[in-house]
């Protein structure tokens, strides 16, 4: 199985797995794994992402994989983070050495005009639109310095809490 490791998951002399997450113990107590804290009874979460479901529009935001470079995926640190490789990829080239990329020449966008690496976009996540423009010049300079996610900001986001 992809991703799943035997001794990530220890199990116990019946062979059955004993890392469930488990539940809170009674009269609450703070999740070691995110900080937050959490009523006795409830399942206690397995990552450090904050309590509860996000909505964009009408549309429930999960982390997911990525790719984030050639034949290398990652995972979201958060449902709104987005890769920048996914975003750039169809417009830059890597340079002769295979180790950053750089601005690909005479790109033009789906109505055929002249993209240049200060042309502007806004991010988005599930087809809403963030609320920050960047330019490819400062997504392509970010990840040539190592930086792998940006953070959209939706202009219509809601987090909800199962309760």
């Amino acid at each position: 199985m992809s991703g799943f490791s035997e001794s990530d998951h220890p199990r116990d002399s019946d062979g059955k797995f004993t890392d469930k997450g488990g539940r809170a113990a009674a009269g609450g107590q703070i999740a070691a794994s995110n900080g937050y804290f959490y009523k006795g009874g409830q399942f206690l979460p397995s990552t450090d992402a904050k309590p509860g479901k996000w909505k964009v529009g009408k549309k429930w935001v999960t982390t997911g994989k990525e790719l984030i470079a050639p034949g290398e995926f990652g995972v979201q640190p958060t449902p709104f983070s987005r890769s920048i490789f996914e975003m750039v990829r169809q417009i830059t080239l890597w340079d002769d050495d295979r180790t950053k990329l750089r601005f690909r020449e005479g790109t033009r966008d789906y109505q055929g005009n002249p993209v240049t690496e200060n042309s502007t976009f806004r991010p988005g996540v599930k087809g809403v639109l963030g609320k920050e423009e960047v330019s490819y010049k400062a997504m392509i300079d970010a990840y040539n310095s190592g930086q792998r996610w940006f953070d959209v900001d939706p202009e219509a986001s809601t987090l909800t809490k199962k309760g």
